[in-house]
């Protein structure tokens, strides 16, 4: 019997944007099944709480109508989420050279913790590669749009 190919996409998403969508549809593409996981790590400052960012996450996700798509949260380890969910892999994207040293660091310090985990990088699409959360808050508080989308 075959094994599905699962996957994780771990993200803070504080908040969602068109880089992670675009993320989750190539990602869904490749994987027989895909957990988007709004994660909560403590050292970091969020602009909006767990419950809002998974509520808007699951929103922007459902509208996708995919059908090998979920979202979880998930306040603990990655790898420990990637064992639970019967998992092999955990996608990451990288924006431009800045992402790559901390992304690998990353990865390694997950295969460390469980080596049959792979991380498997997507490099982001042209067009949306400025495309931050970071950037996104700064454009709500200023109630500003990037090429045409709505900031909520």
């Amino acid at each position: 019997m075959k094994q599905l190919r699962r996957a994780v996409f771990p993200g803070s998403f504080n908040p969602i944007h068109s880089g992670h969508i675009n993320i989750i549809k190539r990602a869904a593409n490749l994987f027989d099944y895909l957990y988007v996981v709004v994660s909560q790590n403590i050292d970091k400052k969020y602009e909006y709480k767990l419950k809002q960012r998974l509520l808007t996450v699951t929103k922007a996700v459902n509208k996708l109508s995919l059908k090998n798509v979920s979202v979880v949260s998930n306040d603990g380890l990655t790898v420990d989420l990637v064992k639970k969910l019967h998992c092999q892999y955990i996608v990451r994207s990288i924006r431009s050279s800045k992402d790559i040293g901390y992304e690998i660091s990353m990865a390694q310090n997950n295969n460390l913790l469980n080596h049959k985990i792979e991380t498997i990088f997507f490099v982001a699409d042209s067009k949306l590669k400025d495309i931050s959360s970071t950037n996104r808050k700064e454009l709500i508080r200023q109630r500003q749009s990037i090429k045409g989308q709505k900031c909520a």
